[in-house]
């Protein structure tokens, strides 16, 4: 089997995952012919340091590229010789190979002073720059501080803390991200396309997830499982290559603990035993699963910009039980199931330490009481009253007083109602209730909301709302089946008629945060008191669970 890595490495901007903070400026740089003379590059392992240092080289050389452009066209003769490596204008160099003063003098500074031999600049792309000496660094500063026009240097390394800061000072630094799972599962299916290899998606999940965003890590698994020679790949065929992940199986465990279950949280345990599982890895599954649920607690974009995504399959069971837990209950969980991983190490029973930790969370840990549960099932007919006195004409009621005569006569619909509450929604009234429908849909999904305070409104037509987005990942986590149907039913709610979503990507998107209006609260004494814009918390709690101001 061919190395994937290799025959599949990205040859344009395009092709490259993720770094869109990173490629952005890049292509405004090159578009405008203003480029920098010195790049480092800066992040972890396999996320495409080198590659984009590579495409980036290939694009300002590119013969047939035109003023404005962007992308290098991979036809020209020196696209195809950056391509292959035999470009004598662009020049690789190993800094962990070549660490000293002497290699510095006669690779870079002595080449240097030689103009291009067909292209227009002379690029050095110095790999694992952070193992360069002292005095090699001292040597690389001259020429890197004062350049010739026609040279360009991209720096690469892994351990930024290492570069001195007389250097970095004198570079445009990026820093790359590691590659989300959606991101990686996305290119790991192009792959197996390209291969002609039908595999299930679970299997490019569990690589994904077990490449912990390093694309090329999880490139070079991928290899060994088409190694097993079958054009079909399901997950019992991959496990002979990977580890079987138990994901599912603590999925499972954290929703039978959300329902104080312990028999069945046990019972699970023990079967995982007698399946020859390790206990020990099943637990730091287990935890890691609590932090990714813990930090979309404290805020669902920590995760999309850690790289905790699980996949599209797991996260939707995951946030399903996400909702019914608090945030003491999964500190809780995690406290109790980091003792029992540390605990795990010589027991007498393996299975013991995990035991002891459900038992604890489910009779000692602290469930919600009878008290808040009624007092949140107040707050529900507090709110529903409130939305029954507030009633008001407009053309949202004519669609309820349709509604109601379909029910009581068995009539059907005057379609020209219908129709006139539908032709009536402009974008402009979307925009007026787009904060209630923001905190109306959090009670279905909270980190929906985040994703939706990412994307713009931007038409109504045809009874269908389009949503402009600026990251592809926000635009896809919306058009899953699932997550659509949440959308369109809280948009039923707020605005009083079916509408359908669709959705567009507009990578330049300026996302306007605007001030949210003051929201009046009656108060019996003083009239009608306008809460000022600091309260905007207050005002959303008001008016999501319908109280008042008591002075």
């Amino acid at each position: 089997m061919p190395t994937l890595y290799r025959d599949y490495r990205p040859q344009n901007f395009a092709e490259i995952l993720g770094q869109n903070h990173i490629k952005i400026t890049l292509q405004n740089e090159i578009s405008a012919n203003k480029l920098a003379q010195a790049f480092l590059f800066c992040g972890p392992r396999a996320v495409g340091k080198t590659t984009l240092a590579r495409v980036l080289a290939k694009t300002i050389n590119c013969l047939n590229r035109k003023d404005g452009e962007f992308e290098p066209c991979n036809i020209c003769a020196n696209c195809i010789s950056t391509t292959q490596g035999k470009n004598l204008d662009v020049v690789e160099i190993d800094a962990a190979s070549n660490t000293g003063v002497d290699n510095v003098r006669e690779n870079i500074i002595s080449f240097s002073r030689l103009m291009p031999a067909s292209s227009r600049f002379k690029v050095f792309i110095i790999d694992e720059v952070h193992m360069l000496s002292i005095s090699a660094f001292n040597a690389l500063l001259k020429i890197i501080e004062e350049p010739p026009s026609y040279i360009v240097f991209i720096l690469c390394t892994t351990e930024i803390q290492k570069v001195p800061l007389t250097i970095i000072s004198r570079c445009e630094r990026f820093d790359f991200k590691r590659i989300s799972i959606a991101d990686v599962v996305k290119k790991l299916t192009l792959i197996a396309k390209a291969e002609k290899i039908d595999i299930d998606q679970e299997v490019l999940e569990a690589v994904a997830r077990r490449s912990g965003g390093h694309l090329r890590d999880a490139e070079s698994l991928l290899g060994q499982i088409f190694s097993l020679g079958d054009k079909k790949i399901t997950l019992e065929q991959a496990e002979i290559v990977i580890p079987h992940y138990n994901s599912n199986e603590a999925v499972d465990l954290l929703d039978h603990l959300s329902h104080k279950d312990a028999s069945r949280a046990v019972s699970l345990v023990n079967d995982l035993v007698d399946s020859g599982v390790n206990l020990k890895n099943f637990t730091g599954e287990l935890v890691a699963l609590l932090r990714k649920i813990m930090l979309n607690k404290v805020n669902p974009g920590l995760t999309d910009n850690l790289g905790l995504n699980l996949g599209e399959n797991l996260d939707t069971k995951v946030n399903a039980i996400s909702a019914s837990l608090s945030f003491e209950q999964i500190i809780l969980y995690t406290k109790r199931f980091l003792e029992a991983y540390n605990d795990n190490k010589n027991p007498l029973i393996s299975q013991l330490p995990l035991e002891l930790a459900i038992i604890d969370i489910c009779f000692s840990g602290q469930a919600p009481s009878t008290a808040s549960v009624s007092s949140s099932a107040q707050s529900n007919e507090t709110y529903k009253n409130l939305l029954l006195k507030k009633k008001i004409e407009t053309p949202n009621s004519e669609l309820n007083k349709e509604t109601d005569k379909i029910k009581s006569n068995g009539e059907e619909p005057k379609t020209e109602t219908f129709k006139k509450v539908l032709t009536n929604l402009s974008v402009e009234d979307v925009a007026d209730k787009w904060a209630e429908f923001l905190v109306r849909i959090k009670k279905y999904n909270h980190s929906l909301s985040f994703v939706l305070q990412n994307c713009q409104p931007q038409d109504v037509k045809d009874s269908r709302l389009c949503l402009i987005f600026k990251y592809k990942f926000h635009q896809d986590r919306i058009n899953d089946a699932t997550i659509k149907n949440i959308v369109e039913t809280t948009l039923a709610e707020v605005y009083g008629c079916s509408l359908g979503v669709n959705s567009t990507i507009d990578e330049n998107l300026e996302i306007r945060h605007e001030e949210r209006a003051p929201i009046v609260v009656a108060s019996p004494e003083q009239g009608e008191t306008p809460l000022k814009k600091t309260d905007s918390l207050l005002g959303d709690l008001l008016k999501t669970f319908g109280g008042e101001v008591i002075n």
